[in-house]
């Protein structure tokens, strides 16, 4: 393999960054599929919080699951302090839920001014599937997919979206999974000791010589970690 040359910001994620070369190439497109309660919306916050918090790089989060208080009050938890942040003008937080009945053309223009407003390259919208289902026009979900990745791509935006769904069979992959750059994937398993336990694996990556092995997720004070695989 040739020397590597591409840009890459670090996801400030414990453990993911040395499975794929160091971080993200700068423009990439994310997929963080995931059941419910495998910690989507904790992976989230972390890749926001530390870009702007340890890595110096502004960042939006768009949420559609909780409310903004909420997510504030719970990512506190975990010692994420988006109010202040906030303050700093480091993040901004967008409740997608409130923008509901405006249509899909003024929802990325509100996605991109809040981009725009802090100079953030930085993505992370919770979740896909409530946000492309929220479109009143009636579009193509193919249609959609290919316009919000070729709108965020076009402005070289970093972007990690989530999908709530069980563990997807291989094989069984809509037009998301064709479009998106890279898919990574948290699951519930039921362990030896028959605990339930979640483990990490990365589905694909382009550009990125990643990870095919499952990894252990282990949730800490400070959110997820990721770890060599214990079954």
């Amino acid at each position: 393999m040739g020397q590597e040359t591409t840009t890459r910001s670090a996801t400030g994620i414990p453990g993911l960054d040395p499975l794929i070369q160091g971080g993200l190439q700068s423009g990439d497109f994310v997929l963080l599929v995931g059941d419910l309660g495998t910690g989507k919306t904790i992976f989230s916050s972390e890749f926001i919080y530390n870009s702007a918090k340890r890595l110096g790089e502004a960042a939006v989060f768009a949420t559609f699951e909780e409310d903004v208080a909420s997510l504030k009050r719970n990512m506190l938890r975990f010692g994420m302090d988006f109010d202040t942040l906030e303050k700093e003008k480091k993040v901004k937080i967008i409740d997608l839920e409130a923008l509901q009945g405006r249509g899909m053309g003024s929802n990325i223009e509100t996605l991109l001014g809040a981009l725009d407003s802090l100079r953030a390259r930085r993505l992370v919208v919770d979740s896909l599937t409530a946000f492309l289902s929220s479109a009143q026009e009636k579009f193509d979900y193919s249609f959609l997919m290919h316009l919000v990745y070729k709108t965020l791509k076009r402005e070289g935006v970093t972007t990690l979206m989530t999908v709530s769904r069980p563990a997807i069979p291989l094989g069984e992959v809509g037009v998301e999974e064709f479009v998106a750059d890279g898919i990574f994937e948290l699951q519930n398993y039921i362990s030896r000791d028959v605990e339930l336990k979640t483990r990490f694996i990365i589905r694909k990556l382009r550009g990125t010589d990643h990870s095919r092995r499952f990894h252990s997720v282990v949730f800490t004070p400070n959110g997820i970690e990721i770890l060599p695989y214990t079954p």
